[in-house]
């Protein structure tokens, strides 16, 4: 088996081509977002004050976030069996699915230049499911649209904390993600949104 690309590698050659000018020179080299970003002049503020694209683009954003929840579950369904894709044991399921030999395979397999090419497809489905599972045990999420729309980010209106889905996803069909822990990874960072919020409220 070749040597996993990577995360930063992945955006790089997957994902970095399909931004916006503007938006590449002004990540400059870092492209990934990281994990957790904690912003506090976005606490209490709606996404539409958030978001830099219009509201046709956000429209079309959300739409497509479902559409791609939608399509796991259909590619998804014999890997997750009875469970759900955004339920914990079909989260679980996933991520034991995509072990280092499936990752391998996705970045073989996979055109750079095909906007529809594996890899960038499931990180988008991926990316939508994980996004999708915060919001619904964390109801003060909220997307905050870009485009293109795995850019789009989830922001907690009570912490203002940004998490970047696509990005974990990436993450995950990366090198770093071979050995599983997304699940966990989603635990930890509920347990510390709760925590930060009873921080802020006292």
């Amino acid at each position: 088996m070749e040597k996993l690309l990577d995360a930063p590698a992945v955006y790089s050659r997957f994902f970095a081509p399909w931004l916006r000018p503007i938006d590449r020179e002004r990540r400059g080299t870092e492209l990934l977002r990281p994990d957790l970003l904690e912003v506090a002049a976005f606490r209490f503020l709606p996404a539409t004050e958030l978001s830099t694209v219009a509201p046709d683009v956000s429209a079309k954003v959300a739409d497509q976030i479902g559409r791609m929840v939608a399509a796991a579950r259909t590619d998804w369904k014999e890997l997750c069996g009875r469970h759900d894709v955004t339920s914990r044991e079909g989260l679980g399921a996933i991520d034991a699915g995509f072990d280092a030999d499936a990752i391998a395979e996705l970045h073989s397999s996979s055109d750079p230049a095909e906007f529809g090419n594996s890899l960038l497809v499931t990180v988008c489905e991926l990316g939508a499911v994980i996004g999708t599972t915060l919001c619904a045990a964390r109801p003060t999420l909220q997307w905050v649209a870009d485009w293109p729309y795995f850019e789009s980010t989830l922001v907690d209106r009570a912490t203002g904390i940004v998490l970047p889905p696509f990005h974990w996803a990436i993450r995950k069909l990366s090198a770093e993600g071979a050995g599983g822990g997304m699940v966990e990874r989603i635990g930890v960072v509920l347990t510390h949104l709760a925590g930060r919020t009873a921080e802020l409220s006292r």
